[in-house]
Parts: structure tokens; sequence; C-alpha cells
């Protein structure tokens, strides 16, 4: 029973640490939006979903993204704030399946150190 406690620690440990290096790469790229253009961002991604001008100048940018998966549709959504038609700040949220597909930076995909 102390060895299956101890096998089943381990495989959750290795498995974390597996998801947690797969985001780290995705917020890698989204911090690397920031200081971007605007227009940029329409390159990599086309034109968004729904976006929103606030009353302090800044905008809004969001684009929706479905993947159906073996058993169930995945989701991600990818939100920029901009401000002077430069990026402020990138977020991503959703199904890990779904970002992997659709999370991209500016300069493209890079493996993983």
């Amino acid at each position: 029973m102390k060895t299956s406690l101890i096998f089943a620690c381990t495989l959750l440990t290795i498995l974390f640490s597996a998801c947690a290096s797969w985001f780290t790469k995705y917020n890698n790229y989204m911090e690397e939006w920031k200081g971007q253009d605007e227009e940029l961002v329409y390159m990599i991604y086309g034109p968004p979903m729904r976006n929103q001008n606030l009353r302090d100048g800044r905008k809004l940018v969001a684009y929706d993204f479905q993947t159906t998966g073996s058993e169930q549709s995945l989701y991600c959504s990818v939100n920029f704030e901009l401000k002077d038609s430069i990026v402020m700040s990138a977020k991503y949220t959703g199904n890990l399946g779904a970002i992997r597909q659709h999370v991209k930076g500016p300069y493209g995909p890079k493996l993983v150190q």
C-alpha cells in the first residue's frame, strides 16, 4: 500500500511538472506581445472576434476558439489590451488542448528549453 501511494505521488508530480512546462511556454508567448504594434496582432490572429473601445482610450480585443477533442469540445480565449495601438497586456484562458493549438507569440513558436 505504501509503495502504491509513493508511485501515485511520483506519477502526479511528473504529470503536473509536464503541464507546468506547457503553461510556462504559453505564458512566455503572451509576455512577448507586450509593446508590440496592434497591427501585428491582426497579422497573426486575423480580425478580432470581439472588441471594445473604453472611454480612457484603451481597446480590448478578443479571439475565441473551440477545438473538438476526442471526447469533448475544448475552448480557449486570447485577449489583448491595447493603448495607442500598442499591446499593453495579453492573456489566455481555457483548456490546454485548445491553448496548445491557438495561442501564438508574435515571433512564432519556439522550443521550450
